[in-house]
């Protein structure tokens, strides 16, 4: 059975791999099969076509659930990640889904989730810079994580292309050092580890 995440953008679909990696590893140490997992992007942010979109990937024989993940930022910056997650939920139930819909969501954006690995990200770019907050899901919505990382990479004169970088950063990485201090993403993780019949994180 297919776990499919719907996701925002570009962006979320570079995470695709380390996900899959995540989930592979887990099954790997508890002798289970491996979790078959897809990652597509939203057709739109209006609430019924969002809906519509989640009621047709349910309706495939093969997919288990689907789970959807958006940005705080931009369109919900004035709000937080709650409000997204609600958004989600409302797009669902109106195209009359209630069960086997997981919403979740990243604040402020899906790049808060790599400045736990500041220091790797500074020597990987060559430039020493003090990390924007001791609590990456709180970096503010009006200079979101991506645009901080932006701003080092421009420092080092170099690009950051976000679908090339992300899984270049994430490389090697453990995605529960991460998890231990990002509520949202940890509570990503846990449902697709739910999903796929494995332990969840602490």
């Amino acid at each position: 059975m297919t776990i499919v995440l719907l996701v925002e953008g570009e962006t979320e679909i570079a995470l695709k791999r380390k996900l899959k990696e995540f989930l592979d590893q887990r099954a790997q140490d508890l002798g289970r099969p491996r979790a078959a997992l897809q990652i597509r992007k939203f057709k739109g942010l209006n609430r019924e076509a969002l809906g519509r979109q989640i009621k047709l990937e349910l309706q495939s024989h093969n997919v288990r659930a689907v789970v959807g993940l958006i940005d705080v930022f931009p369109q919900f910056k004035h709000a937080d990640a709650a409000a997204a997650k609600r958004f989600l939920m409302e797009a669902a139930q109106s195209a009359g889904v209630t069960h086997r819909f997981y919403a979740h969501a990243a604040q402020y954006d899906v790049e808060a989730w790599l400045l736990p690995y500041w220091n790797d990200i500074c020597l990987r770019v060559g430039i020493q810079q003090s990390p924007p907050g001791h609590d990456p899901e709180q970096v503010d919505g009006i200079k979101p994580p991506a645009y901080r990382l932006r701003e080092l990479y421009q420092r080092a004169k170099r690009e950051y292309a976000k679908t090339l970088e992300m899984p270049a950063i994430l490389e090697g990485k453990d995605l529960t050092v991460a998890a231990n201090i990002c509520p949202e993403l940890k509570g990503l993780l846990n449902t697709l580890l739910k999903l796929s019949g494995l332990l969840l994180l602490p």
